[in-house]
């Protein structure tokens, strides 16, 4: 049928690739359901059985509109169950009998790289200064503040809980210059992801959950790290002597493993950075010089670093990510709030901006470092489920990029 036909083809884009991860000549299972309750009804009643434990779902839906009532109870159901799942909307292009057979292909191939993706298989990797000490480990971190919502007990509207989410990568090496079972390992993806309900008002009170994550990403990726760089995104000026200074004590003892903040008993500290990523901000840098065009014209071109406008306290610095030339680009702040000597040889700004190209649905650069993107990802996913994410089984799904 149908349905048959399009998985041939997704099946065929992904095991071309000739990765590690590869789809079954036959779907291992077909389900048939409908839209909302009968949707995730059949999901429901699919999954209650026994399952193999590789199993991936991909949905074919038809929900029209950009709220799906259905995908959050869906993802929640096999998130929970430590499955991997991937949507791909005929209402948005009609697969099964494309118009234009050019533009099917070019989405489809684009589910495929996302299977892969989502299954831990890295498609590209960047390089990292040598400067930094490897093992390393990078720490995105972001919350979902989720909208408020009329409740017709009360008649009022009210918060939903938000939703954070932190992601913890390994790194163990240049790969990319390293030897041929270097460059294997760097073809996996080393991850561990959590989310964590916050009732509102207690989004920046993520010590003990920076805690938590770092000391059961260390012991489940079994490393021993020699460096940690952290960017958070989400956390205003206002929370930098107090939210973040007890974010940064949850994970320098998250690092320790035992418990207790490093190097507070004489063991050796993890050297550790903590950047603020700042995108909400008044701050535009434009071009000038461009041939026959007037300055002021157009945004200053991707790739750009600004480190000339230094706060008072802080090391500070600009970059532009993403710059559309007939757009308004807005470059994101980084603000250094604490950097270990260790670390001193270590080009932040390098680091940071070839991280804004590892991010894995985005062949390009983006606004913020791949760890930091991914956690907002999550958190947002998270946010909309019914349990804000509280299900989600997240030693299963280590070392998979389950949320994309």
């Amino acid at each position: 049928n149908a349905a048959k036909q399009v998985y041939d083809r997704i099946r065929d884009n992904v095991n071309k690739f000739n990765t590690y991860y590869r789809l079954g000549q036959k779907p291992y299972k077909m389900v048939e359901a409908g839209d909302k309750e009968k949707h995730w009804g059949a999901v429901e009643k699919c999954m209650s059985g026994e399952n193999k434990p590789n199993l991936f779902v991909i949905d074919f839906n038809n929900s029209r509109g950009g709220n799906d009532v259905a995908y959050p109870v869906v993802k929640q159901m096999l998130a929970s169950g430590g499955h991997l799942s991937q949507f791909v909307n005929f209402s948005t292009y009609r697969h099964d009998n494309p118009r234009d057979m050019k533009k099917s292909n070019t989405i489809l191939q684009g589910v495929a790289r996302q299977i892969l993706q989502k299954a831990g298989v890295r498609l590209w990797y960047v390089t990292i200064p040598r400067s930094l000490p490897t093992p390393a480990v990078f720490v995105g971190v972001d919350v979902f503040h989720a909208p408020r919502k009329y409740d017709p007990k009360t008649k009022e509207r009210k918060a939903k809980a938000s939703c954070a989410a932190i992601i913890v990568q390994v790194v163990r090496g240049n790969s990319a210059q390293g030897s041929s079972s270097a460059r294997d390992q760097a073809q996996k993806v080393e991850m561990f992801s959590k989310t964590y309900r916050r009732e509102a008002g207690k989004e920046y009170d993520l010590g003990d959950a920076l805690k938590d994550t770092l000391s059961t990403a260390m012991r489940e990726l079994k490393t021993d790290p020699k460096s940690c760089v952290v960017w958070r995104d989400g956390i205003g000026e206002s929370e930098f002597a107090n939210a973040a200074q007890e974010e940064m004590r949850g994970i320098r003892a998250g690092l320790s493993g035992n418990g207790a903040v490093a190097g507070a008993g004489g063991g050796t500290a993890v050297p550790i950075s903590y950047i603020v990523c700042q995108k909400r901000i008044d701050t535009s840098f434009l071009a000038r010089g461009v041939p026959n065009e007037p300055d002021g014209k157009f945004g200053a071109p991707s790739g750009t670093l600004i480190k000339g406008i230094q706060g008072l306290q802080y090391n500070t610095f600009y970059i532009m990510g993403r710059a559309p030339p007939y757009s308004t680009p807005k470059p994101v702040r980084y603000v250094v709030l604490d950097q270990d000597k260790q670390l001193s040889k270590v080009d932040m700004s390098s680091l940071t901006w070839d991280l804004c190209h590892d991010y894995p649905n985005w062949a390009g650069p983006i606004k913020v470092p791949s760890v930091c993107q991914m956690a907002h990802k999550l958190a947002e996913l998270g946010g909309n489920m019914p349990d804000c994410g509280e299900s989600i089984d997240a030693k299963k799904l280590k070392n998979k990029i389950h949320f994309l």
